[in-house]
């Protein structure tokens, strides 16, 4: 279902969009008819630089197309104007063909394509599209670090967990029938990446950096981790 930005809220995204760096005299005489309203102005104005290649421009015809602001709803102009932002490193336009992958809007739903375009984001300090990735590692019906193996390193990916166990064995794969690879200790902190139904895929500290075994991850069952924050309610 496609979702609505009210004129309100998206004036004011845009325009922080906007003030991130120096713009053409025709952006800005968009961006002061967005925030009076008149979008259809905007849209005259951000057009033809969208045209010639500006990014912002681009980014925000978007999301003209994607709310029916002074054009009529168009998913696939939508999806064409972020994706020409995206390719020039447009970090919200990369969120925003994340957003389109995911909901199938614009283009047929694709996963991967919207982990990787997230992933790009994120790389950028996108934190909607960080949060997004957590939340793909989340859904047990896709593997988001088959998708992405490189996001075992990433600092920000993931929650810490506590082991609640005295000597817990953690595994090759999520279930008994798998391989023990390694013991933790009650108290130990590790990270998880992400979940499998009652099994946690975690990070082992003590394996970082080297090479045993394969890529120092392993399975946990999930009764053996108390969560430390918050953010495990997303697994």
């Amino acid at each position: 279902m496609r979702s609505v930005v009210s004129a309100s809220v998206l004036a004011a995204a845009l325009a922080v969009n906007a003030a991130r760096g120096e713009s053409p005299a025709a952006f800005e005489q968009g961006m002061n008819a967005l925030l009076q309203g008149n979008f259809a102005e905007a849209y005259c104005q951000w057009k033809p630089l969208a045209e010639r290649g500006h990014a912002e421009s681009q980014y925000n015809l978007g999301w003209l197309h994607a709310n029916g602001n002074g054009v009529t709803v168009d998913m696939h102009q939508a999806f064409h104007w972020w994706n020409a932002a995206a390719v020039q490193g447009h970090a919200d336009a990369e969120f925003a063909l994340g957003l389109s992958y995911l909901a199938g809007e614009g283009v047929k739903r694709d996963l991967e394509a919207a982990a990787n375009w997230f992933f790009q984001a994120a790389q950028r300090g996108h934190v909607d599209a960080r949060e997004s990735l957590h939340r793909l590692a989340g859904d047990l019906n896709f593997d988001v670090l088959g998708t992405l193996p490189q996001l075992a390193e990433e600092p920000w990916f993931g929650w810490l967990g506590e082991v609640t166990g005295e000597r817990v064995n953690v595994r090759a794969g999520p279930g008994t029938g798998t391989a023990v690879i390694a013991q933790l200790s009650k108290g130990e902190a590790v990270r998880v990446l992400s979940r499998r139904g009652d099994w946690l895929r975690i990070r082992l500290p003590q394996l970082e950096g080297e090479s045993e075994g394969a890529d120092g991850l392993a399975w946990i069952y999930h009764s053996l981790l108390k969560p430390i924050g918050s953010r495990a309610a997303m697994l």
